[in-house]
């Protein structure tokens, strides 16, 4: 699914409409019909005389308009208020309260804020409010009349439904430009917007439900959008299924280099996750004082000691040992546990640099290249890299904060500069792509903000594209089972106390849930 901007919308609605021939009065019906039904579906019980539908003189209002119309048809008896002067409604606006004023439904005006102070007394009567009031298109901050109408709105104790956007929100922008209605949930109309997905403006949306209002998807396609939502419809059947006859050596040997004296479990909690994935057969190749112990926590991998520093750390000798153990392997995850010593780093360098299997860095596999980012190439073999902020700020030689700061735009142009694809973690993961395609993850929860949680998606990585998914495919499925696992846990036992080894329990029902 796309995340759109509110000109990619205009220009989709266009093309709809001058191109294929679809009527814009055909849309609003549809989205305003759409809009009814989920309100309906979302509040059963609601009494006929509880629900308040307030609306704009733009076509977000007469999406509300067509919304109340809907109701009244369903036997409902919704109060509808104006909240700009009856002659100043034009175009597709105007022709719905047409219709409304020939069916005989009463509408009031209340275009002023002294009108406005005598209405607000009524609020506390209404179970649900429909904000209806402003679009997509704002491109400043409201004030005046309807800032003092979305406070109110935020005081009352009723539930929000926004049509498309929490009005006072910008359909191009994540940040909050100024007074904004707070929904408790938003009908999104055709494809999710910029402000539905991040933060801060995305903590307004409430819970978003997607209305199909009728665009063919070749509209959407025309336009060339490539920031895209992963959803369950995206993943659909990139798992294969598994033959009867099938064995191990089907499903991928991932080759995983992690590890060291003082960070064993790194090794453990990434071959957990692979074989968790699916993944046929695990070998971790660790530096050999720490080889008992990671072999000791996971009796179902592999484990080979690597040559090691006086520290216990990965050495330089171990290269081509390495290169010997890449032979039948599928697939080679590098540097969770490896450390940053000086001797570690340049053999991580030289390990990834030789090989021609896939590559999947993360952690220190990650930092070894932070003075020799040129190197991170995947033009010549696939390569998956997975920093949070903190290491993607050490390879562009910025702070944390920046990359946070532009967390889109650096993911696109890294995959891209460097034909690789990038997971770049954190609240919203992104998923960067050679070709400039950036994909949203949307599960996860900040119960998962603790040690070892990325060892785990770096695992599940591995396993999945050992069975023979392409590096976009296991990203997609990856991040988002990792982070739904997450979820499962954090509704089972909270986020507070979730650690890395929650997540890897709770892996095989994410699985079943996806996998149906």
């Amino acid at each position: 699914m796309k995340i759109l901007t509110s000109e990619q919308m205009r220009n989709i609605d266009r093309r709809a409409i001058e191109e294929v021939g679809i009527p814009d009065l055909v849309l609003m019906e549809n989205a305003g019909g759409q809009a009814a039904e989920t309100v309906l579906e979302r509040y059963p019980d609601v009494d006929p005389e509880g629900i308040l539908v307030l609306c704009g003189k733009g076509n977000n209002g007469g999406d509300g308009l067509v919304l109340a119309r809907h109701l009244i048809g369903r036997g409902l008896n919704p109060r509808i208020i104006l909240l700009f002067k009856r002659a100043e409604y034009r175009g597709n606006s105007d022709h719905q309260l047409k219709i409304l004023e020939k069916s005989g439904a009463k509408f009031t005006e209340i275009p002023t804020s002294g009108a406005w102070e005598e209405f607000r007394r009524e609020l506390p009567e209404f179970e649900v409010i429909v904000d209806a009031v402003l679009g997509t298109g704002l491109v400043k901050p409201v004030e005046g009349f309807l800032e003092k109408v979305f406070i109110d709105l935020n005081a009352t104790s009723a539930e929000i439904v926004s049509i498309d956007i929490p009005s006072g929100l910008s359909g191009n922008s994540s940040e909050i430009l100024g007074p904004a209605v707070q929904a408790d949930a938003t009908i999104v109309l055709a494809c999710p917007k910029i402000p539905h997905i991040f933060p801060p403006a995305e903590e307004l949306v409430g819970e978003v439900y997607v209305a199909d209002i009728g665009i063919p998807e070749q509209c959407i396609d025309q336009e060339g959008v490539s920031l895209n939502l992963i959803d369950e419809d995206s993943l659909d059947g990139l798992l294969p299924d598994r033959d009867r006859q099938s064995h191990k050596g089907d499903f991928g040997h991932i080759l995983v280099i992690a590890g060291s004296a003082g960070k064993p479990g790194a090794a453990r909690m990434v071959a957990a996750g692979a074989l968790r994935a699916g993944a046929g057969l695990v070998t971790t190749a660790t530096p050999l004082s720490a080889q008992g112990v990671v072999g000791f926590q996971l009796m179902e991998m592999m484990t080979e000691g690597l040559p090691e520093t006086r520290e216990g750390t990965l050495s330089t000798k171990a290269v081509a040992r390495v290169k010997k153990l890449q032979e039948g392997k599928t697939v080679m995850t590098v540097g969770p546990g490896l450390s940053t010593a000086a001797e570690t780093q340049s053999a991580i360098r030289e390990i990834v640099a030789t090989t021609s299997l896939p590559v999947i860095l993360d952690a220190d596999g990650i930092n070894a290249f932070a003075s020799h980012p040129e190197a991170l190439f995947g033009k010549s073999r696939p390569v998956l890299l997975t920093p949070h902020p903190g290491e993607m700020g050490r390879i562009l030689k910025i702070s944390a904060e920046e990359v946070q700061a532009d967390r889109l735009g650096i993911c696109r142009r890294f995959a891209k500069e460097h034909r690789c694809y990038l997971v770049l973690k954190g609240y919203r993961t992104l998923i960067g792509t050679p070709e400039g395609e950036v994909y949203v993850n949307v599960t996860g929860n900040p119960g998962m903000a603790t040690g070892g949680s990325g060892d785990v998606l770096t695992g599940v990585l591995s396993g999945l594209v050992g069975q023979g998914l392409t590096m976009l495919q296991a990203a997609l499925l990856g991040v988002h089972l990792h982070g739904l696992a997450g979820d499962l846990a954090a509704e089972k036992i909270g986020e507070i106390p979730l650690m890395a080894g929650d997540i890897l329990k709770f892996l095989p029902e994410a699985f079943r849930r996806l996998t149906g």
